[in-house]
């Protein structure tokens, strides 16, 4: 086989640090485009001995400090468990390139702060909706509903009725690190490896 290093996908090479560079690059695409595969991982948290999966919508990705965001309700269960054990994973998927990759970190709790406070502003009034029910996340109901007081569920507030959301507004803050990349391919799959504990960079066997 020789001593090959790089890796060639729609005829461009790439090295481990073309790699690097092009997942944190896709990362940000997912964050800033409603479409991209990236847009919406799914996170794992833990407690005690059991592990909780839910998709969340990547809000924020900052390569420089190797840390992506998401917002979420301070009431649901995965902020009491972040509170309790940091450990957080995101899986991300993109099918028409095959493209997996695994993200492992800690996780930074950001409420009533410059940051949540900058992105409550940006915050569409239709996504305030979600910060304004009358009951916590995962409380058990006698019939369906969204939780949402009626003329909430219909829009029809203003954008002064739903800074009482923001209490319950927080983001998620992965502290990045590590991430496990992996391409699908018929011919042999290939995987890398990025350690930003240790700052190394490995090819791995699939």
């Amino acid at each position: 086989m020789g001593n090959i290093t790089q890796i060639t996908i729609e005829n461009i090479n790439y090295s481990l640090r073309d790699l690097e560079i092009d997942t944190w690059n896709r990362l940000v695409n997912g964050a800033v485009k409603s479409r991209d595969p990236f847009h919406t991982p799914c996170v794992a948290t833990h407690s005690g001995n059991d592990i909780s999966l839910r998709t969340v919508v990547l809000r924020k990705a900052v390569p420089e400090s190797k840390e992506l965001r998401f917002h979420t309700d301070t009431r649901s269960k995965k902020w009491q468990e972040l509170n309790t054990n940091t450990s957080i994973s995101a899986l991300f998927y993109d099918a028409a390139d095959r493209i997996q990759i695994r993200v492992k970190g800690r996780a930074e709790l950001q409420l009533n702060n410059e940051i949540t406070a900058a992105a409550w502003q940006k915050t569409s009034l239709s996504r305030r909706r979600c910060y304004l029910t009358n009951f916590d996340p995962s409380s058990f109901t006698d019939h369906p509903t969204s939780g949402l007081p009626e003329q909430i569920e219909q829009e029809n507030f203003n954008l002064e009725e739903s800074e009482m959301g923001y209490k319950n507004f927080g983001i998620v803050s992965i502290q990045v690190q590590n991430i496990d990349w992996l391409w699908l391919h018929h011919a042999g799959h290939r995987r890398a490896y990025f350690d930003y504990v240790t700052g190394s960079f490995n090819w791995m066997i699939p």
